[in-house]
């Protein structure tokens, strides 16, 4: 299994949320976050900005089989790519274990 952690615009937020389950995606966790993307490299060409400025956003995970994260992954890819500085971030996790509390499930039975 693994894990996909996503950071993105909140634009983008419903777009990502309909795909991700016309895809058959198990389920999906949305927490309000800020971060600073901007490398630091611009702010030594930009004297102006002394320290990057935290900029809202969304990190949406998602837990699945791992057979199907090039898919998963590849239409976020999609769904997110404007060629903008904010386009967002893509990291992909492995996870070891995941239970369903109230069943006891494990593994992959206890995503779906």
């Amino acid at each position: 299994m693994k894990m996909i952690k996503c950071y993105i615009q909140y634009e983008k937020l419903e777009a990502l949320r309909e795909k991700l389950f016309e895809m058959g995606v198990p389920g999906i966790s949305v927490i309000d976050a800020k971060g600073i993307g901007k490398p630091m490299s611009h702010l030594k060409s930009d004297p102006a900005l002394k320290v990057p400025q935290f900029h809202p956003c969304v990190e949406i995970s998602v837990v699945l089989e791992s057979e199907a994260v090039d898919e998963v992954v590849g239409m976020i890819e999609k769904t997110l790519h404007t060629g903008s500085l904010s386009d967002g971030k893509i990291f992909v996790l492995p996870v070891e274990e995941a239970i369903r509390v109230r069943t006891g499930e494990r593994g992959k039975q206890a995503l779906y």
